[in-house]
């Protein structure tokens, strides 16, 4: 069913209203530099939806939301004009450069409809930080890019170089997600402030910021914030860190995470589903981890010991995630699985577990295989006879009614798995006198971030990825 024009339009103000909110919390972050936040700003040109004032640059803000997918950004829809007499949205960005002159602002199109990746301009947009610059300034005038590039400026009546000046202050935030990515990052900051962090908190603050609007209130600083946060009546606890991993996609705002890592440029494959393991299988111990240690360290340096772990990653790096941040060391982590909230203090449910040994007398190490989604047995000893581990015992762990995708159904479920796993491997340890242990893991993402986080009293530990040759080596864990 087609929405209506009344609907779309209710629809992108709830858009533009929830990101409102989401801006005007950072006034609140104890790092932040935002000095107020205005909406629907005076005199900032067409770039008024959201403005940021800051100690340093301002960012100014247009946000344009459609219903469905059907319209991509592309050249054409930048310099298509509408009916009448009205400016494209190019030379809106123009007009509004020119406009706020020696400020200097960065001024932003954020949208969640996707760039046309055929388009010679927009695919100059850079994945890291949304700018078309310096990767448009660099094709020749003969090239996809250098045509791309004349044409936008002749639609300006500008040079190429007047263009280019204002672009290096442009950013195109596109693809940005449904509503309810933005409803997402919002709960990441409701918990880096300690407030109530279900949607709807979210939305109670998105209502607050269409009041701003409607009562003619433009600009918000701290202190009507914390008065608005007073009485919506949000607090709710103890403050809680969001540490952000982008192993095998790219989250649209990573500035709403109070720490966060980039590793998708390391991995192999041009979409999150074939990137199962990184370029240089160094990377896992060379870079990888101490990028996850030192985004631990920013986070208790910031005196959170309550951290939510999210984000596209492959199970390896759920497990270091937890491991870092382990129970020993004071954290207490969340995870979201299947619309869930698991945490790693929730009381365990009993776990059993059904147990394989296969002997395999070559050297003093052991290899533990966990299939909980699937069986791993086969695969797990193929890899270890092939490549010739030194490794004795081989012990297979499944559930006691045999791998499936909801034999782990809940967090506590998944802490008790974690612990009984602990506690097994423990025992098989001490009987086999093994120096270091091989793991190999099929199992929901929350169960192997539990898992890590309880994973202490142990020697060295191998992790294995399942990569699309077999498994290949991961991260190694010192004891």
């Amino acid at each position: 069913m087609a929405t209506s024009a009344s609907g779309a339009r209710i629809q992108g103000d709830d858009y533009q209203h929830l990101f409102s909110w989401y801006q005007a919390l950072e006034l609140a972050l104890p790092d932040s530099d935002a000095t107020s936040v205005a909406v629907e700003a005076n005199d900032a040109g067409f770039v008024d939806d959201v403005v940021v004032h800051r100690a340093g640059r301002d960012e100014y803000f247009q946000v344009k939301y459609s219903v469905d997918g059907r319209t991509l950004i592309n050249s054409a829809w930048w310099t298509e004009k509408p009916k009448g007499r009205g400016q494209s949205p190019l030379e809106k960005f123009w007009s509004s450069w020119n406009l706020l002159g020696d400020r200097r602002p960065v001024m932003t199109l954020l949208t969640n409809r996707s760039l046309d990746p055929t388009d010679p301009v927009l695919a100059c947009v850079s994945g890291r930080d949304g700018r078309l610059m310096p990767r448009l300034s660099l094709g020749s005038a003969n090239s996809y890019k250098g045509r791309g590039r004349k044409f936008w400026a002749d639609h300006l009546q500008v040079t190429e170089e007047q263009l280019l000046a204002m672009l290096a202050d442009v950013k195109l935030l596109a693809g940005q997600g449904p509503f309810t990515h933005f409803l997402q990052m919002t709960s990441d900051r409701h918990r880096a402030l300690g407030l109530a962090h279900d949607d709807n908190a979210a939305l109670a603050g998105a209502g607050a910021a269409r009041t701003w609007v409607a009562d003619g209130r433009r600009e918000i600083d701290r202190l009507a914030l914390m008065t608005e946060l007073s009485r919506l009546d949000l607090q709710a606890g103890t403050p809680q860190a969001t540490l952000l991993v982008q192993e095998i996609n790219h989250d649209p705002w990573p500035e709403s995470a109070t720490a966060m890592v980039d590793w998708v440029d390391l991995f192999d494959g041009d979409e999150p589903r074939v990137r199962r393991s990184p370029i240089d299988p160094r990377a896992w111990n060379q870079q990888m981890r101490p990028d996850l240690k030192r985004a631990v360290a920013e986070i208790r340096l910031q005196g959170y010991t309550d951290v939510m772990v999210r984000g596209a990653l492959r199970l390896p790096s759920w497990f270091a995630c937890g491991a870092e941040l382990a129970e020993v060391a004071g954290f207490r982590v969340t995870c979201s699985q299947r619309g869930h909230f698991w945490t790693s203090d929730s009381d365990p449910s009993p776990c059993g577990l059904r147990e394989e040994v296969v002997e395999l007398g070559n050297g003093n190490e052991l290899a533990v295989g966990l299939g909980v989604t699937t069986n791993i047995a086969a695969d797990a000893l193929d890899y270890i006879r092939r490549v010739d581990l030194p490794v004795q015992t081989y012990s297979d762990l499944t559930p006691v009614d045999g791998p499936s995708d909801r034999a782990i159904a809940d967090a506590s479920a998944a802490t008790g798995w974690a612990l009984t796993v602990r506690s097994r491997v423990r025992e098989l340890v001490r009987s086999t006198g093994a120096t270091k242990v091989h793991l190999f893991i099929a199992s929901p993402a929350g169960a192997a971030l539990f898992l890590g986080h309880f994973w202490n009293r142990v020697p060295a530990t191998q992790l294995y990825a399942d990569t699309s040759i077999g498994y290949a080596p991961a991260y190694l864990l010192p004891a």
